[in-house]
């Protein structure tokens, strides 16, 4: 068993944005560990007990667990998620993968759609490097009441601000403005998002007097 001085170490290295050899015995027992919890979390039954069950396995094993937190399994994360901060209310749907190595945080109301994947991990572009299973890391940050659709993938170092969307299918490989709209392969600004949002839904349609009244 790996001791928690042991543990520490490998969490700050996971951290530092340093490069490191990934391949350490003891690092690969630790990450089968935290794999571990997340295959438990997959396989738990949709019944009242395992939902239960489901949700005490994610309280022991994210790093910051958030009031309110839906993810719906299955869910891949190759760090177990330990790395990985949920501000209250934010919905992560089926199939998505985390390779938090390093840091990943999400803002409140945030709506993770389903097979978004989100990369911490890089390697050194030598070869030699390379086949040596050396790696670093870089944080990826979502802001408040961000909303990422299907498909996307957030490569490491990225930051998104509040309430902007990533259209589907967008590899998004540099940070993107608070309020605005960007799509693309690479992920490029659609538009900003104005108070007209407020009254109109796809496209043109009208948002009623009644919804606007109770939700604006």
């Amino acid at each position: 068993m790996i001791s928690e001085e042991k543990i520490r170490e490998f969490k700050k290295l996971r951290q530092s944005g340093e490069i490191y050899n990934c391949s350490d015995e003891d690092f690969i027992e630790y990450q089968h560990h935290l794999v571990q919890k997340i295959y438990e979390y997959n396989h738990t039954p949709e019944t009242d007990l395992g939902l239960k069950k489901g949700e005490q396995i994610l309280k022991d094993t994210v790093g910051i667990y958030g009031e309110n937190l839906t993810i719906t399994p299955p869910v891949d994360a190759n760090c177990g998620l330990d790395s990985v901060s949920f501000g209250k209310n934010v919905y992560v749907n089926y199939n998505c993968s985390f390779v938090d190595d390093g840091n990943i945080s999400f803002g409140d109301y945030s709506m993770i759609g389903p097979n978004v994947t989100f990369a911490t991990a890089a390697h050194p572009i030598s070869p030699k490097l390379r086949q040596n299973q050396l790696q670093y890391n870089k944080s990826i940050n979502i802001g408040k009441n961000v909303w990422i659709g299907a498909g996307a993938i957030i490569l490491p170092g990225v930051t998104i601000g509040d309430n902007s969307i990533i259209g589907a299918g967008s590899i998004v490989n540099k940070d993107v403005q608070s309020n605005i709209i960007v799509a693309g392969n690479p992920a490029k600004k659609i538009r900003s998002i104005t108070e007209k949002d407020d009254q109109i839904y796809d496209h043109d349609k009208i948002i009623s007097q009644d919804i606007r009244e109770k939700y604006l």
